[in-house]
């Protein structure tokens, strides 16, 4: 890899983890406010995050690999 497209891979995993690290939060909060909320829904919404995320990044990688970057 192109150290442009090591960077620019590196910025797309970061804001997309901090996204659902966002995501996490207003889980979280939702969690608090709604106690009819089990542990167990909140896992599964919370794996749900992580498997979107990490599907995302994937995704979007695989995307920048059929692109030369030059800057």
């Amino acid at each position: 890899m192109s150290k442009e497209r090591d960077y620019l891979s590196f910025q797309i995993r970061r804001k997309v983890t901090n996204l659902f690290k966002n995501f996490f939060i207003i889980l979280e909060d939702l969690s608090k406010e709604n106690p009819s909320i089990s542990q167990e829904k909140y896992n599964q919404l919370r794996k749900r995050v992580l498997d979107y995320g990490n599907d995302t990044i994937r995704e979007l990688e695989e995307d920048l690999k059929q692109f030369k970057i030059n800057l």
